[in-house]
């Protein structure tokens, strides 16, 4: 046996023993702080074994009274503490907000808060005082957790004082619970999505479950007492579903009425307690069968389990920022997810339909390159400047939009929400398996489709402009403009890769901004507050009014989203300038259109090596752009799903045996 194997047999050993000594009364936290420190790996490859916890497991097998000695020392250390706050509030998130408990947290790294001997958050702490203790006790699987409540099963504790209390303060969680998820169920937030909850002679679920729940903690005191038997099981936990369902339901509606921080906020924060109580009415419920010991034993790890883990990370900032990242992609995901599915062509009508839009836009693009080109001409102040080229950029994709063409590089954050949903509702099954290979499929062809159009209508387009215009004395397009066009395209010699990120990064935040507007709209309910503007339906009259406020009530994201994004383009290279930093941005669509009055300008006549390492830098731009934008929105809408990169394991392969059989399907559309 290795040094360290017999160095952790002796630790637990110490432990067990300081446990089996306790005299009756006694704090255990001593005791217990030992065993937990004997428990803890000493790294991440030890943890995964498992091999401390599975030693403890044998040891309580073996050891009967061992058992009995652990049972009555947890009892009573969590019979001499409030108990209520660990069972109702740890792992939940608050009812302060967001950035409320930001600052707690990083209050507490500053100056951690004082211990309270007489509260079992507070010892819980002390049992489990590192940062790594959450980690290792997530390793362990749920069959282990339940063997050791099951060994210990404190149920047949013969401390009946501190079993009475024990239960005492489920019961009171239990109600504590309950009048919160009353309370957050009557938010007007969550009615203006839900109005039927305000109709006359509907019964909330939410107020008839806090109802029915004071009759059964009522029943449960009665019964441990020894009084009658009530009936604790069925209807609450009915209600409980029906609370559930109108969460469910919140969340879609959402999708039409616009949600929002506060909706989000309310939605998760009842999803948690809804889940906490029925872990908690499952323990006590089970508490009055004494012919159910194991799925009591079961019941009471899981909760307890969930409440450790939430302890545990309650002071976590990291956490505490990804709880927060959840919740603004959750708000903004779900207007993107159904506007990416405009931009994914699922037949050939559909697809070539996608080419005419792109081909529209590449068209544009092409003369809004050379207004950015016309634009340099006049020589104004860097910051001047920029503004121009924002106003250009912001002006021409508004007008695309409006014109209902497609940029390429706008799809990535609007179809990777998409995507992700249908990863978060497949079920595992191959039928759900094929059906995210298909949109894979049809996501991949729309892009290529929608790439090809912009380009390949940009850079001809701007050639034939180019050559047009070249007969000017001056022409637009100069020799010397045309060798900085081209080296600005170098895929070699300039810092191109570097400024096709940035663009891909303001194409992802595009996205954010297109959802966060759509969501807006929808939650002010804009279409009526401008159908109900005074002064203009006097100067336009009552029905153009509503025609206006219905316009801009659907499009405020699409607008909106260009405008930020055209703004962002031209203002990226003076921030570089005021900051000091070689701040650019690379889109592929323009660089095709300047590539083509480059070569418009030089006669096709480049200097040697140049044009190739044009071409593969606008290749290496298109490519960058859209995966740098995919990549950012596939990971905040699987976050605000609730999902990881894991759920794609069981696709990859279904999605390489499509690319052998079939890898027409993912360039065009079946006819």
């Amino acid at each position: 046996m290795a040094a360290g194997t017999d160095g952790f047999s002796a630790a637990l050993a110490t432990a067990l023993a300081a446990v089996r000594a306790l005299e009756p009364g006694a704090d255990a936290l001593p005791a217990l702080a030992a065993l937990t420190a004997a428990l803890r790996p000493r790294n991440s490859r030890e943890a995964a074994s498992r091999v401390r916890w599975l030693e403890l497991l044998r040891q309580l097998e073996q050891e009967p009274a061992t058992q009995l000695a652990l049972r009555e020392a947890l009892l009573g250390f969590f019979a001499a503490r409030r108990q209520v706050a660990f069972f109702s509030d740890s792992g939940l998130l608050p009812n302060s907000g967001f950035f409320s408990e930001a600052a707690r947290i990083l209050g507490h790294k500053l100056l951690p808060e004082p211990r309270d001997r007489d509260d079992l958050r507070s010892g819980i702490r002390e049992l489990f005082p590192t940062a790594r203790d959450a980690a290792w006790i997530g390793t362990i699987s749920d069959d282990e957790r339940h063997a050791f409540w099951r060994l210990l099963r404190l149920s047949g504790s013969e401390n009946a004082n501190a079993l009475q209390q024990f239960i005492a303060q489920l019961l009171d969680a239990a109600l504590v619970l309950s009048h919160r998820i009353c309370g957050m169920g009557l938010e007007p937030e969550l009615a203006r999505v839900c109005p039927r909850l305000l109709e006359p002679g509907v019964e909330s679920p939410f107020i008839a479950l806090n109802a029915e729940l004071l009759g059964v903690v009522e029943g449960i005191r009665h019964t441990l007492l020894g009084d009658e038997e009530r009936d604790h099981g069925g209807h609450v936990f009915v209600l409980l579903e029906q609370c559930a369902e109108v969460v469910q339901r919140a969340r879609q509606a959402s999708a039409t009425f616009g949600t929002s921080m506060r909706l989000s906020f309310i939605l998760v924060r009842l999803t948690q307690h809804l889940e906490r109580l029925r872990l908690l009415l499952e323990v006590l419920t089970l508490q009055t069968r004494p012919d159910a010991p194991a799925a009591l034993s079961a019941s009471l790890g899981d909760f307890l389990h969930a409440a450790l883990a939430g302890e545990l990370r309650r002071n976590s900032l990291r956490r505490h920022a990804a709880q927060l990242l959840g919740l603004v992609a959750l708000r903004i995901t779900g207007n993107a997810a159904r506007t990416g599915e405009h931009y994914i062509a699922t037949d050939r009508a559909d697809w070539i339909a996608m080419w005419r839009r792109a081909g529209g836009a590449g068209l544009l693009i092409a003369l809004l390159a050379l207004l950015k080109i016309l634009a340099s001409t006049l020589h104004l102040p860097p910051v001047t400047q920029a503004w121009l080229n924002a106003g250009i950029y912001a002006g021409g994709f508004a007008l695309i939009h409006m014109l209902h063409f497609v940029i390429a590089t706008k799809q990535p954050s609007m179809t990777a929400a998409t995507l992700a949903a249908a990863i978060s509702q497949a079920g595992g099954r191959l039928r759900d398996t094929e059906r995210i290979v298909d949109l894979l499929a049809a996501t991949l062809r729309s892009q290529l489709a929608a790439i090809a159009g912009n380009v390949l209508v940009a850079l001809p387009v701007a050639v034939l402009v180019g050559l047009a215009l070249a007969q000017q004395a001056p022409p637009p397009v100069s020799a010397a403009k045309a060798t900085r066009l081209l080296a600005e395209l170098d895929a070699v010699r300039s810092p191109l890769v570097a400024h096709a990120a940035i663009a891909g990064i303001w194409l992802f935040l595009t996205g954010l901004v297109s959802g966060h507007l759509d969501n807006r709209a929808a939650s002010m309910r804009l279409e009526e507050r401008i159908a109900q503007l005074r002064w203009l339906g006097a100067v336009l009259g009552g029905r153009r009014a509503a025609r206006i406020g219905r316009y801009l009530a659907e499009h405020a994201g699409g607008l909106g989203g260009n405008l930020f994004f055209g703004l962002m383009l031209g203002l990226t290279p003076a921030a570089g300038l005021l900051l000091g930093l070689p701040l650019d941005i690379r889109h592929v669509a323009f660089s095709s259109a300047n590539l083509g009055y480059a070569l418009a300008a030089t006669g096709f006549a480049p200097p040697e090596g140049t044009l190739a390492r044009a071409c593969a830098g606008v290749v290496l731009i298109g490519f960058i752009n859209l995966a740098v934008s995919f990549g950012l929105a596939l990971w905040v809408a699987m976050r605000s799903h609730g999902i990881g990169f894991a759920r794609l394991a069981p696709v990859l392969p279904r999605l390489a045996a499509r690319l052998r059989s079939d890898p027409r399907s993912f360039v065009a559309p079946p006819a």
